[in-house]
């Protein structure tokens, strides 16, 4: 066998692909973070629009009539009104705590729409606190 056999890698072209592979598994690594913090934040956001449209089924089905009862409810207090508004606020409160939801608050508004007659415009939101940020959702409705 002779010396100058070119056959095989040398100790820099190994070192190089190395190099080449360990940068790829870094970009792939940092993917899978911004992957992670994405479905983090994705499934904060279904919680939250699923736990508004709750109250808006509240108010829908319990509301009645009146569903201008249901004005003002704020989790972040004590729920106060007779029932089913006082149920249904204490259990929705019950609710947004247990939901993973940091700092979760839920408020409803309630306004009667003129000229139509039982008719109102429910606004809930529900807000929480993220990664040194504060998220709204809010869901609107029109009853009728």
């Amino acid at each position: 066998m002779r010396i100058d056999d070119k056959r095989g890698f040398t100790l820099i072209e190994v070192l190089v692909a190395v190099a080449i592979v360990s940068i790829g598994l870094m970009a792939v690594a940092g993917m899978q973070t911004t992957a992670i913090t994405g479905n983090s934040s994705s499934r904060d956001v279904s919680m939250a629009t699923q736990l508004a449209e709750e109250m808006v089924d509240r108010v829908r089905i319990n509301g009645g009539t009146t569903p201008e009862d249901y004005n003002g409810i704020d989790t972040s207090g004590v729920c106060g009104g007779a029932d089913p508004v006082l149920g249904d606020c204490v259990q929705w409160q019950a609710r947004l705590a247990g939901s993973g939801l940091t700092s979760v608050t839920g408020t409803v508004t309630v306004t009667a729409d003129t000229p139509i007659t039982n008719a109102a415009t429910v606004v809930v939101n529900v807000t929480w606190s993220g990664r040194s940020v504060s998220f709204t959702t809010i869901v609107e409705t029109l009853l009728t």
